[in-house]
């Protein structure tokens, strides 16, 4: 009789130890996947930078990167607004809106003035 619940003992926690694992590798998975997908979103923002330093009248655009794909809208003249909206292959979602200043010679330089994330 102790051998039979030392052993329905044992397996319970095995499987405890199982389902906590499981959990635990889930959440990583996930972190991951927000991760990439912010990644992407940033990769957009970077992208529209790049394209309003060459040309500050730059409006939308959509691009891939690290699997995902990211659509940006630049908004306002000189662009104020930069939107970049990311989906990983997963179909995990970022949105990053940058309110930006535009410098109004060339070379034109960014400044960052405010920036939301997932809002």
């Amino acid at each position: 009789m102790i051998v039979v619940f030392a052993i329905a003992l044992m397996a319970t926690i095995t499987v405890g130890i199982l389902v906590m694992t499981t959990e635990e590798l889930q959440l990583m998975q996930n972190q991951l996947y927000a991760a990439q997908a912010m990644c992407t979103a940033e990769a957009g923002l970077n992208d529209a930078f790049a394209r309003i330093r060459t040309n500050p009248s730059a409006t939308s655009f959509t691009n891939t990167f690290n699997g995902g794909t990211y659509n940006v809208t630049v908004t306002g003249t000189p662009p104020t607004q930069i939107t970049s909206f990311a989906t990983t292959l997963q179909g995990y979602v970022t949105r990053v809106v940058a309110d930006v200043t535009v410098s109004a010679s060339s070379p034109y330089i960014i400044r960052i003035d405010d920036l939301r994330v997932n809002e």
